[in-house]
Protein backbone atom coordinates (compact mmCIF):
# COMPACT_ATOMS: atom_id res chain seq x y z
CA UNK A 1 0.00 0.00 0.00
CA UNK A 2 1.19 3.13 -0.90
CA UNK A 3 2.02 6.14 1.93
CA UNK A 4 -0.29 8.73 1.30
CA UNK A 5 -1.96 11.76 3.18
CA UNK A 6 -4.99 9.54 2.99
CA UNK A 7 -4.03 7.54 6.04
CA UNK A 8 -3.93 10.31 8.31
CA UNK A 9 -7.72 10.16 7.94
CA UNK A 10 -10.17 8.20 10.01
CA UNK A 11 -13.72 6.89 8.21
CA UNK A 12 -12.63 9.14 5.04
CA UNK A 13 -15.74 7.50 3.09
CA UNK A 14 -18.30 9.11 5.69
CA UNK A 15 -16.57 12.45 5.66
CA UNK A 16 -17.24 12.55 2.03
CA UNK A 17 -20.68 11.81 2.19
CA UNK A 18 -21.25 14.38 4.95
CA UNK A 19 -19.13 16.69 2.43
CA UNK A 20 -21.79 15.63 -0.53
CA UNK A 21 -18.72 15.02 -2.53
CA UNK A 22 -20.14 11.51 -3.17
CA UNK A 23 -23.67 9.37 -2.57
CA UNK A 24 -24.15 6.55 0.39
CA UNK A 25 -24.63 4.34 -2.32
CA UNK A 26 -21.18 5.33 -3.93
CA UNK A 27 -19.53 4.77 -0.57
CA UNK A 28 -21.28 1.28 -0.65
CA UNK A 29 -19.97 0.29 -4.11
CA UNK A 30 -15.93 1.50 -3.67
CA UNK A 31 -16.48 -0.36 0.22
CA UNK A 32 -16.93 -3.47 -1.52
CA UNK A 33 -15.12 -3.02 -4.72
CA UNK A 34 -12.18 -2.85 -1.94
CA UNK A 35 -12.99 -6.13 -0.12
CA UNK A 36 -13.19 -7.69 -3.74
CA UNK A 37 -9.29 -6.53 -3.79
CA UNK A 38 -8.52 -7.06 -0.04
CA UNK A 39 -9.60 -10.60 -1.38
CA UNK A 40 -7.02 -10.98 -3.95
CA UNK A 41 -4.66 -9.66 -2.07
CA UNK A 42 -4.50 -6.11 -2.43
CA UNK A 43 -4.83 -3.29 -0.27
CA UNK A 44 -6.48 -0.15 -1.34
CA UNK A 45 -7.26 3.02 0.93
CA UNK A 46 -11.23 4.32 0.53
CA UNK A 47 -9.90 7.55 -1.73
CA UNK A 48 -7.71 5.28 -4.03
CA UNK A 49 -10.75 3.22 -4.81
CA UNK A 50 -12.87 6.33 -5.32
CA UNK A 51 -10.69 7.55 -7.72
CA UNK A 52 -10.05 4.49 -9.16
CA UNK A 53 -13.97 4.02 -10.39
CA UNK A 54 -14.45 7.37 -11.58
CA UNK A 55 -16.81 8.46 -8.78
CA UNK A 56 -14.32 11.30 -7.49
CA UNK A 57 -11.45 12.75 -9.28
CA UNK A 58 -8.00 13.01 -7.56
CA UNK A 59 -8.34 17.20 -6.76
CA UNK A 60 -11.77 16.93 -4.90
CA UNK A 61 -9.76 13.90 -2.86
CA UNK A 62 -6.95 16.07 -2.10
CA UNK A 63 -9.13 19.12 -1.37
CA UNK A 64 -10.52 16.90 0.91
CA UNK A 65 -8.03 15.07 2.76
CA UNK A 66 -6.30 18.24 3.38
CA UNK A 67 -9.40 19.93 4.63
CA UNK A 68 -9.57 17.13 7.32
CA UNK A 69 -5.79 17.37 7.77
CA UNK A 70 -6.16 21.03 8.84
CA UNK A 71 -9.07 20.13 11.37
CA UNK A 72 -7.24 17.64 13.02
CA UNK A 73 -4.06 19.97 13.73
CA UNK A 74 -6.65 22.38 14.89
CA UNK A 75 -8.24 20.05 17.16
CA UNK A 76 -4.62 18.17 18.05
CA UNK A 77 -3.76 22.22 19.21
CA UNK A 78 -6.52 23.30 20.89
CA UNK A 79 -6.72 19.79 22.92
CA UNK A 80 -3.26 20.30 23.86
CA UNK A 81 -4.08 23.95 24.94
CA UNK A 82 -6.54 22.29 27.19
CA UNK A 83 -4.05 19.59 28.38
CA UNK A 84 -1.55 22.04 29.59
CA UNK A 85 -4.02 24.13 31.36
CA UNK A 86 -5.54 21.59 33.48
CA UNK A 87 -1.72 20.62 34.39
CA UNK A 88 -1.48 24.04 35.20
CA UNK A 89 -4.23 23.94 37.23
CA UNK A 90 -3.40 20.58 38.63
CA UNK A 91 0.14 21.99 39.52
CA UNK A 92 -1.01 25.27 41.60
CA UNK A 93 -3.81 22.69 43.39
CA UNK A 94 -0.74 20.32 44.19
CA UNK A 95 1.53 23.18 45.06
CA UNK A 96 -1.07 24.25 47.58
CA UNK A 97 -1.77 21.23 48.59
CA UNK A 98 2.12 20.38 49.61
CA UNK A 99 1.98 24.12 51.27
CA UNK A 100 -0.65 22.81 54.00
CA UNK A 101 0.97 19.40 54.46
CA UNK A 102 4.46 21.14 54.98
CA UNK A 103 2.95 23.65 57.56
CA UNK A 104 0.74 20.60 59.17
CA UNK A 105 3.55 18.97 59.73
CA UNK A 106 5.61 21.84 61.11
CA UNK A 107 2.74 22.01 63.73
CA UNK A 108 2.89 18.48 64.66
CA UNK A 109 6.19 18.41 64.90
CA UNK A 110 6.21 21.60 66.91
CA UNK A 111 3.48 20.01 69.21
CA UNK A 112 5.40 16.94 69.72
CA UNK A 113 8.35 18.76 70.75
CA UNK A 114 6.36 21.03 73.32
CA UNK A 115 4.22 18.87 75.04
CA UNK A 116 7.77 16.39 75.30
CA UNK A 117 9.30 18.95 76.97
CA UNK A 118 6.37 20.30 79.17
CA UNK A 119 6.28 16.24 80.18
CA UNK A 120 9.91 16.07 81.40
CA UNK A 121 9.57 18.95 83.88
CA UNK A 122 6.93 17.16 86.39
CA UNK A 123 8.72 14.05 85.27
CA UNK A 124 11.76 15.36 86.67
CA UNK A 125 10.11 16.32 89.86
CA UNK A 126 8.48 12.86 90.25
CA UNK A 127 11.45 11.04 89.67
CA UNK A 128 13.73 12.96 92.21
CA UNK A 129 10.88 12.23 94.86
CA UNK A 130 11.22 8.68 93.75
CA UNK A 131 14.61 8.79 94.70
CA UNK A 132 14.51 10.63 97.92
CA UNK A 133 11.98 8.24 99.08
CA UNK A 134 13.95 4.99 98.00
CA UNK A 135 16.79 6.57 100.11
CA UNK A 136 14.67 6.52 103.12
CA UNK A 137 15.19 10.31 103.04
CA UNK A 138 11.52 10.76 104.16
CA UNK A 139 11.52 7.95 106.58
CA UNK A 140 11.86 4.06 106.32
CA UNK A 141 9.97 1.85 103.95
CA UNK A 142 8.05 -1.64 104.44
CA UNK A 143 8.86 -3.86 101.85
CA UNK A 144 5.60 -3.58 100.67
CA UNK A 145 6.33 0.21 100.24
CA UNK A 146 9.70 0.14 98.85
CA UNK A 147 8.32 -2.54 96.45
CA UNK A 148 5.62 -0.01 95.32
CA UNK A 149 7.92 2.77 94.84
CA UNK A 150 10.21 0.41 92.98
CA UNK A 151 7.10 -0.60 90.51
CA UNK A 152 7.00 3.72 90.28
CA UNK A 153 10.35 3.91 89.42
CA UNK A 154 10.44 1.45 86.93
CA UNK A 155 7.49 3.14 85.11
CA UNK A 156 8.94 6.77 85.42
CA UNK A 157 11.90 5.37 83.42
CA UNK A 158 9.67 4.12 81.02
CA UNK A 159 8.01 7.36 80.55
CA UNK A 160 11.46 9.26 80.49
CA UNK A 161 12.48 7.26 77.70
CA UNK A 162 9.20 7.47 75.97
CA UNK A 163 9.63 11.12 76.40
CA UNK A 164 13.37 10.92 74.89
CA UNK A 165 12.64 9.13 72.19
CA UNK A 166 9.65 12.06 71.33
CA UNK A 167 12.26 14.68 71.52
CA UNK A 168 14.64 12.99 69.55
CA UNK A 169 11.98 12.47 67.26
CA UNK A 170 11.24 15.95 66.80
CA UNK A 171 14.49 16.97 66.18
CA UNK A 172 15.37 14.27 62.93
CA UNK A 173 11.63 15.57 61.50
CA UNK A 174 13.02 19.33 61.92
CA UNK A 175 16.23 18.63 59.98
CA UNK A 176 18.13 19.04 63.09
CA UNK A 177 19.64 15.57 64.03
CA UNK A 178 22.93 16.14 64.65
CA UNK A 179 25.52 13.04 64.27
CA UNK A 180 28.95 13.41 66.18
CA UNK A 181 31.62 10.47 64.74
CA UNK A 182 34.23 10.00 67.60
CA UNK A 183 36.28 7.28 67.69
CA UNK A 184 34.41 4.50 69.68
CA UNK A 185 34.23 1.02 70.50
CA UNK A 186 32.08 -1.04 68.98
CA UNK A 187 32.48 -3.90 71.26
CA UNK A 188 31.43 -1.56 74.48
CA UNK A 189 28.10 -0.44 72.89
CA UNK A 190 27.85 -4.26 72.25
CA UNK A 191 28.29 -4.73 75.93
CA UNK A 192 26.25 -1.62 77.49
CA UNK A 193 23.21 -2.89 75.83
CA UNK A 194 23.81 -6.51 76.79
CA UNK A 195 24.19 -5.58 80.48
CA UNK A 196 20.89 -2.89 80.25
CA UNK A 197 18.46 -6.01 78.81
CA UNK A 198 19.95 -8.87 80.39
CA UNK A 199 18.06 -8.62 83.23
CA UNK A 200 14.55 -7.55 81.35
CA UNK A 201 15.09 -10.83 79.34
CA UNK A 202 15.77 -13.10 82.65
CA UNK A 203 12.35 -11.58 84.03
CA UNK A 204 10.91 -12.53 80.56
CA UNK A 205 12.25 -16.14 80.13
CA UNK A 206 14.01 -14.82 77.03
CA UNK A 207 17.83 -16.32 76.66
CA UNK A 208 19.91 -12.85 75.78
CA UNK A 209 23.38 -13.66 74.40
CA UNK A 210 26.05 -11.21 73.11
CA UNK A 211 28.61 -12.69 70.11
CA UNK A 212 31.67 -10.61 69.68
CA UNK A 213 33.27 -12.15 67.08
CA UNK A 214 36.75 -10.44 67.65
CA UNK A 215 38.72 -7.32 68.92
CA UNK A 216 37.23 -4.78 66.74
CA UNK A 217 39.52 -2.06 67.72
CA UNK A 218 37.66 1.32 67.53
CA UNK A 219 35.02 2.83 64.46
CA UNK A 220 33.79 6.60 63.67
CA UNK A 221 30.45 6.70 65.11
CA UNK A 222 27.97 8.87 66.89
CA UNK A 223 28.38 6.58 70.32
CA UNK A 224 25.41 7.82 72.08
CA UNK A 225 23.05 7.75 69.05
CA UNK A 226 24.51 4.13 67.75
CA UNK A 227 23.83 2.69 71.07
CA UNK A 228 20.16 3.91 71.11
CA UNK A 229 20.00 1.85 67.46
CA UNK A 230 21.09 -0.97 69.15
CA UNK A 231 19.04 -0.29 72.42
CA UNK A 232 16.36 0.00 70.04
CA UNK A 233 16.27 -2.91 68.09
CA UNK A 234 16.86 -5.27 71.18
CA UNK A 235 13.92 -4.24 73.02
CA UNK A 236 11.84 -4.85 70.15
CA UNK A 237 13.49 -8.63 69.42
CA UNK A 238 12.76 -9.07 73.20
CA UNK A 239 8.77 -7.83 72.84
CA UNK A 240 8.23 -9.60 70.14
CA UNK A 241 9.58 -12.98 71.39
CA UNK A 242 7.99 -15.53 73.61
CA UNK A 243 9.39 -17.29 77.08
CA UNK A 244 12.11 -19.71 76.11
CA UNK A 245 12.86 -17.84 73.11
CA UNK A 246 16.37 -16.32 72.21
CA UNK A 247 17.80 -12.97 71.43
CA UNK A 248 21.65 -12.46 70.35
CA UNK A 249 23.62 -9.58 69.76
CA UNK A 250 26.09 -10.47 67.47
CA UNK A 251 29.28 -8.02 66.24
CA UNK A 252 31.31 -9.17 63.54
CA UNK A 253 33.16 -7.52 60.98
CA UNK A 254 35.62 -6.94 58.19
CA UNK A 255 38.76 -4.69 57.89
CA UNK A 256 36.70 -1.77 56.18
CA UNK A 257 33.26 -2.26 58.43
CA UNK A 258 31.62 -3.72 61.04
CA UNK A 259 28.30 -5.46 61.48
CA UNK A 260 26.03 -4.74 64.24
CA UNK A 261 23.29 -7.64 64.27
CA UNK A 262 20.31 -8.50 66.55
CA UNK A 263 18.73 -11.59 65.81
CA UNK A 264 15.34 -12.78 67.19
CA UNK A 265 13.69 -16.24 67.56
CA UNK A 266 10.32 -13.98 67.88
CA UNK A 267 7.39 -14.10 65.94
CA UNK A 268 8.67 -12.75 62.54
CA UNK A 269 7.78 -10.46 60.16
CA UNK A 270 6.03 -10.45 56.61
CA UNK A 271 8.56 -9.99 54.01
CA UNK A 272 5.70 -7.74 52.06
CA UNK A 273 5.34 -5.53 55.65
CA UNK A 274 9.44 -4.61 56.21
CA UNK A 275 8.85 -1.07 53.99
CA UNK A 276 5.77 -0.55 56.34
CA UNK A 277 7.74 -0.99 59.78
CA UNK A 278 9.89 1.84 59.49
CA UNK A 279 6.99 4.44 59.14
CA UNK A 280 6.51 6.85 61.69
CA UNK A 281 4.18 6.40 63.89
CA UNK A 282 2.88 2.74 62.33
CA UNK A 283 2.28 -0.65 63.77
CA UNK A 284 1.94 -3.92 61.86
CA UNK A 285 -0.77 -4.31 64.78
CA UNK A 286 -2.17 -0.72 65.10
CA UNK A 287 -5.36 -1.88 67.11
CA UNK A 288 -6.26 -0.69 70.41
CA UNK A 289 -6.32 -3.67 71.81
CA UNK A 290 -2.63 -4.78 70.68
CA UNK A 291 -0.26 -6.66 72.95
CA UNK A 292 2.82 -4.63 72.55
CA UNK A 293 3.31 -0.85 74.04
CA UNK A 294 5.42 1.62 72.18
CA UNK A 295 5.06 5.09 70.08
CA UNK A 296 5.52 3.48 66.49
CA UNK A 297 8.78 5.85 66.11
CA UNK A 298 11.54 3.92 67.18
CA UNK A 299 12.36 1.80 64.13
CA UNK A 300 11.98 5.47 62.16
CA UNK A 301 14.71 7.00 64.37
CA UNK A 302 16.79 4.18 64.04
CA UNK A 303 16.70 4.09 60.13
CA UNK A 304 17.59 7.93 59.86
CA UNK A 305 20.37 7.60 62.89
CA UNK A 306 21.97 4.43 60.36
CA UNK A 307 21.67 6.63 57.66
CA UNK A 308 22.85 9.77 58.77
CA UNK A 309 25.85 7.39 58.93
CA UNK A 310 25.49 6.52 55.27
CA UNK A 311 24.75 3.13 56.06
CA UNK A 312 21.14 1.43 55.56
CA UNK A 313 19.32 -0.95 57.73
CA UNK A 314 19.18 -4.75 56.65
CA UNK A 315 15.88 -6.50 57.61
CA UNK A 316 15.42 -10.40 57.03
CA UNK A 317 12.79 -12.55 58.86
CA UNK A 318 10.92 -15.75 58.30
CA UNK A 319 7.15 -15.26 59.71
CA UNK A 320 6.84 -17.36 62.73
CA UNK A 321 10.71 -18.48 63.02
CA UNK A 322 12.43 -14.88 63.85
CA UNK A 323 13.84 -11.59 62.42
CA UNK A 324 17.18 -10.04 62.14
CA UNK A 325 18.07 -6.44 62.16
CA UNK A 326 21.43 -5.35 61.13
CA UNK A 327 23.76 -2.83 60.05
CA UNK A 328 27.07 -1.69 59.02
CA UNK A 329 29.24 1.06 60.20
CA UNK A 330 32.80 2.34 58.70
CA UNK A 331 35.76 2.14 60.81
CA UNK A 332 37.14 5.13 58.99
Amino acid sequence: MAITPEILIPRLGDILVEQGKITSDQLRQALEYQRENRVKGKSLLIGQVLVELGLLDQDTLNQSITQQILILQTNLREANQTLEKRVQERTAELEVAYTKLSELSQLKVNFVSNISHELRTPLTHISGYIDLLLSNGMGALTPEQKSAIDVIKRASQRLEHLIDDLILFSTSEANKLVIVKEATDPAEIVKNVYDRYKEIAEKRGIGLSSQIAADFGMIQADQNKITWVLNQLTDNALKFTKSGGKVILSLTGNPEKVCFEVIDTGIGIDPSKFSEIFEQFHQLDGSSTRSQGGTGIGLTLAKKIVEAHGEKIIVSSVPGKGSSFSFFLSRH
